[in-house]
């Protein structure tokens, strides 16, 4: 049987939100997918389609939309129906009419929203036998060869056969939802669905309704029974990004489930049983805010069972011609550049960067070269970031083999201690140097043992 055809409908395609619930479905794999912004409704593409789903990119209008509703209706009565509306027709009441369709999506779109919305009416689970080359595609996404970044990518496939709660800790930008799709991909749960989940993007009051799903009727405005995020990512992994943010309650909440994998829905008695891999991730230093009293503690060793920290781009600039050349090579084929490499004086001006952003800047800054550069040749000049004065100054292979020595060391010596929570003794005994030896290196390049 083949894949479920999605056919999104987008009237109005400068608004791009068609293109955007494209690129969230493509992330499955799942789907065959077309945008379809013709005059009207474009009746005669979607029939040619032959859609299993209509996503129907509705107009601000009440009055548009229903029109644009009645005209898909007749037409398409065996093909469910998935609205997407904005916010401010879900307040004037537009959400009331939609009597005809199983479910809607309100803008701004949540792309594990999407997902699990799609996939309950459409299908599209992924297969059940997994590709042989699924676990290494995981990996491959995970790009650095700088010693420390290798260290971690060792650990990946044996922390997914455990399947402890892993809480992955770093800058933004690092690359902690990689890192956790690499997870994902490297367990048996392959095969299973993924959802990654901003924790900051949900509404406080929507938390547990949002995680555990709820009954027709559990409250105001619950029309219907929703499954939630955890139900969807059964035999799977919830990725829960920014848990920072969750307030002290929704902490409560889930600290009560990774207690023993149980859940009631919102509005149900029912105790359900569930089987999913939690990832958290976090850009701050929890203790912190367990100290400040605005984080629980019970709850921060519950998710980091195995802690896995990601350093930022600058202490590992090795890597940046490596993600540079893989970031170009997929923009310029994007953008229709002719094949070829970036320059090396573009590369050394690139390694010279603080890189705040980290991976996820550069990658951007990459995208923008790729777009934006009208000549064929790109140079230094080109580059949409601060220009380090003298970047290309040669120095003496002494100089350059002390400026790795020291990157290495303070890159290395800084997962170490991160990875034993500061214990200066346990760092010391896995790294086989002596304690005051390893406190002296600590003190030389001040790093911070908390």
């Amino acid at each position: 049987m083949g894949q479920p055809n999605i056919t999104i409908l987008d009237r109005e395609l400068n608004q791009r939100v068609g293109f955007q619930l494209k690129e969230i479905l493509q992330r499955d794999g799942a789907y065959e997918i077309s945008v379809v912004g013709a005059s009207l409704i474009g009746q005669s593409e979607i029939r040619s389609a032959a859609p299993s789903l209509i996503i129907p990119v509705l107009p601000p209008t009440w009055k548009s939309a229903r029109q644009l509703l009645s005209e898909l209706g007749p037409r398409h009565n065996a093909v469910p129906l998935l609205p997407v509306i904005t916010s401010d027709a879900l307040d004037e009441g537009l959400a009331a009419g939609l009597v005809d369709t199983q479910d809607f999506l309100v803008m701004p779109l949540r792309a594990a929203e999407v997902s699990f919305r799609v996939r309950r009416l459409a299908g599209g689970d992924r297969p059940t036998s997994i590709p042989t080359d699924l676990a290494a595609r995981g990996i491959a996404q995970v790009i650095g060869e700088h010693p420390a970044f290798v260290s971690l990518k060792r650990k990946i496939s044996s922390v997914a056969q455990f399947e402890s709660t892993v809480l992955l800790m770093g800058e933004t930008g690092t690359g902690k939802e990689r890192f956790a799709r690499a997870l994902h991909y490297s367990s048996r749960r392959a095969g299973k669905p993924f959802l990654a989940v901003n924790c900051g993007a949900i509404p406080e009051h929507l938390f547990e309704s949002e995680l555990y799903g709820h009954r027709k009727g559990a409250f105001t405005g619950a029309c219907a029974a929703q499954p939630g995020l955890i139900a969807e990512a059964e035999n799977g992994t919830l990725f829960l990004d920014e848990i920072e943010t969750l307030s002290l309650p929704g902490q409560v909440k889930l600290l009560r489930f990774l207690q023993d994998q149980t859940y009631y829905p919102v509005g149900s008695s029912r105790l359900q049983k569930a089987n999913v891999w939690i990832l958290g991730s976090t850009n701050v230093e929890l203790l912190h805010k367990i100290q400040e009293g605005t984080f629980r503690e019970d709850l921060f060793y519950r998710l980091a069972v195995i802690t896995l920290a990601l350093p930022p781009l600058r202490e590992r600039k090795s890597d940046i011609p490596l993600l540079a050349a893989h970031f170009w090579k997929l923009s310029s084929a994007r953008a229709g550049r002719a094949n070829g490499d970036l320059p090396p004086e573009v590369i050394d001006a690139l390694c010279q960067y603080s890189w705040p952003g980290n991976v996820r800047e550069l990658e951007n800054v990459v995208q923008q070269l790729a777009v934006l550069t009208e000549s064929d040749k790109i140079r230094p000049e080109d580059l949409p970031i601060p220009r380090v004065v003298n970047s290309r100054s040669r120095v003496s292979f002494a100089q350059m083999k002390a400026r790795i020595i020291e990157e290495f060391e303070r890159g290395y010596l800084t997962d170490l201690l991160r990875s034993h929570r500061g214990n200066v003794t346990r760092a010391a005994r896995e790294a086989g140097k002596d304690r005051r030896a390893l406190g002296r290196l600590i003190k030389k390049y001040r790093i911070a043992k908390a």
